[in-house]
């Protein structure tokens, strides 16, 4: 008997507690009836995550590129020997310039695709989620991982 009342005093308290809070609701917007939609900071402090680290990867991205941009272009024009006889003075020129054009034509692909996730996008993605018409392309990158 005295097992039994210890056991049960046991389970008992690993048992999870329910305390008196307000059951989840569902967001209006949502696709599916009933689905508990999360607590809005939380959502808030996502959206917050996705926008920093995007503009992190951005800094990453844009640093490298410029980086090996450079590094390119010093390469070339080091390697390249200078004779003044030849064409070869030409091909570094043409082939430096062609490196530092690539490179900056990613470099303005990056910042194009990246401005997306500036600050000022981020704003008008909180305030329309605050207005509840957060954009699908938004909800659909709200991974779980920002949740955190």
């Amino acid at each position: 008997m005295q097992r039994c009342l210890l056991l049960l005093v046991l389970l008992l308290a690993g048992s999870p507690a329910f305390t008196q809070t307000a059951p989840p609701t569902s967001r209006p917007d949502s696709l599916v009836a009933g689905a508990l939609a999360p607590a809005a900071p939380d959502t808030l402090a996502a959206i917050h995550k996705l926008f920093a680290t995007r503009r992190q990867r951005r800094r990453y991205l844009v640093g490298g590129t410029a980086l090996a941009t450079v590094g390119g272009m010093v390469i070339v024009a080091a390697s390249t020997p200078y004779d003044t006889g030849s064409f070869q003075g030409l091909d570094r020129a043409i082939n430096t310039t062609l490196i530092g054009g690539i490179g900056l034509g990613v470099l303005g692909a990056e910042f194009i695709y990246y401005h997306q996730y500036s600050r000022k996008k981020e704003r008008q993605a909180v305030d329309a989620f605050q207005q509840q018409k957060l954009p699908e392309y938004l909800r659909q990158q709200l991974k779980t991982n920002y949740f955190h």
